[in-house]
């Protein structure tokens, strides 16, 4: 008799795993029906491979693999899931399954939501062409997307905590990892947090007085907890030995309503489904639930802080600044040699006689905290910079190539807006929005299209030729280009040494 294998999986570490989860069942339930209403299905022999709390990227799943094993032993004639995605979320291991190794080993392939079946013609004509392949996985990767963001906001919803991490001031339930207990060795710290801003102490004063007591870092509980580790730094190659308290950690700490033992959620959203952009909603937006853990302070201190630090919020380094930000030409390519930390960038202006002058220098927060000022002025840098690189060779972009490059960034700009309406096209396919005729010319013109525009970049190459670096500079200065091409780090030191590493 033949033989028809379902494969049924859950992703789901938390479930216990001794047992079943009723996802599975359900999965299996789902499975068996669909056989019934088919009558040439029943004639099969069914066998059940079932992997339960492990995900579809991990090619070393136990029934999985004991599924691929009978396949190799013709013990098996076909093969049956709910969705292609309960298979395998690696699209280009699901496209050599379906398009060489199946067929190869004559093995009938079903997937029922995706409504595939190899035995049929054309698979109900969507054929899993290797252009479609990308698009496909990026379409069940955003409906993978979708449903944990809805598992995420109904526990939200329910108060508990879906966050990996514990606050500070607080540490996972080992009896419910969505709840969280006050941390007696590091609550107090947050507490006096809160007092010492009631006492009019600033947010900068307030992690002075804490480096000074010696008290734990966020940084330094995690890594005694063994949740995450800051050691080493990879930029510079430094041994990150200390950490320090610093004005911006205590105005978020201070700013978290959580501490009064009320669960806030909805605050930030993604305006963008299966990746990581991000915007925070308006506070009228945001959603609270009153008292799911254990406060560490009371919501009238909580409110009377957040008032003072509203007052506050008007100069510099008071609780969260609202100066304005520039950003420094050589930012993110300063280290601190003797901590390792990047250095950030300031400008200040004051009002001379002569107008108003400006004064533009890096430094390392951590120093500055730890009173060991590490200040270098860009000025100095840019002359050690120039001096360093001004005769090197170096193959940058003529003026005909930086016209190709706009021209490839408005094709590239075409080729990700066809890529969005094949995908919408598949969706409205999938959701018998469009007939079957309809939606394969549909894909049939984007497909030429975007083939078009494919080949019209080939043609856009960008073409380099060989000048001296003094091309790039604008008037003899050291400009953003130059950094960005030639500058692989600069490791400043509190005592004077300036290490500038070019790119190889």
């Amino acid at each position: 008799m033949n033989k028809l294998a379902i494969y049924l999986r859950l992703s789901n570490e938390d479930y216990d795993k001794e047992g079943e989860s009723e996802s599975i069942h359900n999965q299996r339930e789902y499975i068996k029906g669909y056989i019934k209403e088919h009558k040439d299905l029943t004639e099969y022999e069914v066998l059940e491979y079932v992997d339960d709390g492990f995900s579809g990227t991990n090619p070393n799943r136990p029934a999985y693999q004991r599924l691929l094993e009978d396949l190799k032993n013709n013990q098996i004639e076909g093969i049956i899931v709910k969705d292609m995605s309960r298979f395998s979320r690696d699209y280009i291991e699901m496209g050599n399954y379906l398009e060489n190794i199946f067929p190869f080993m004559g093995i009938r392939f079903i997937s029922i939501n995706d409504g595939y079946d190899s035995l049929k013609e054309g698979s109900n004509g969507v054929e899993i062409d290797t252009q479609f392949k990308s698009l496909l996985y990026d379409f069940y990767s955003k409906e993978l997307s979708q449903k944990i963001r809805g598992i995420s906001q109904e526990l939200k919803s329910q108060g508990k905590n879906t966050n990996g991490l514990a606050p500070f001031g607080y540490i996972k339930d080992p009896n419910d990892k969505h709840h969280i207990l006050v941390d007696e060795k590091t609550a107090f710290i947050v507490r006096e947090a809160f007092e010492l801003i009631l006492q009019g102490y600033s947010c900068r004063k307030i992690a002075r007085i804490f480096n000074e007591k010696g008290y734990i870092t966020r940084s330094d509980r995690k890594e005694e907890l063994g949740l995450t580790s800051y050691k080493h730094n990879l930029k510079t190659g430094t041994e990150v030995k200390k950490r320090m308290w610093q004005g911006p950690t205590i105005a978020q700490m201070t700013s978290m309503e959580l501490y009064t033992g009320d669960y806030v959620y909805n605050q930030i959203k993604e305006t963008h489904i299966g990746g990581r952009k991000s915007e925070r909603l308006p506070k009228e937006e945001w959603k609270k639930i009153e008292n799911t853990h254990e406060a560490i302070i009371s919501k009238e201190v909580f409110n009377k802080v957040q008032e003072i630090k509203k007052l506050n919020r008007v100069k510099n380094f008071k609780c969260g600044s609202t100066k304005k930000k520039y950003y420094g030409m050589i930012e993110g390519k300063l280290f601190c040699k003797e901590c390792g930390r990047k250095l950030f960038y300031r400008q200040d202006s004051q009002k001379t006689k002569n107008g108003i002058s400006v004064y533009k220098k890096y430094y390392c927060s951590f120093c500055k905290v730890n009173q060991n000022s590490n200040i270098v002025k860009e000025e100095k840098l840019e002359e050690l910079l120039l001096d360093k690189i001004k005769n090197i060779p170096v193959k940058v972009d003529t003026e005909s190539t930086k016209i190709s490059i706009q021209k490839k960034k408005n094709l590239s700009s075409e080729l990700d807006n066809i890529n969005i309406t094949l995908q919408k096209q598949y969706e409205k396919y999938k959701k018998n929005e469009l007939s079957k005729e309809v939606y394969l010319q549909k894909k049939q013109n984007l497909l030429r299209k975007k083939q078009e525009i494919e080949q019209e970049l080939e043609k856009e190459s960008i073409f380099e030729s060989t000048n001296e670096i003094p091309d790039l500079f604008d008037n003899g200065k050291i400009t953003k280009e130059i950094v960005d091409t030639m500058v692989e780090k600069i490791v400043v030191s509190r005592y004077g040494s300036i290490e500038i590493h070019l790119r190889k």
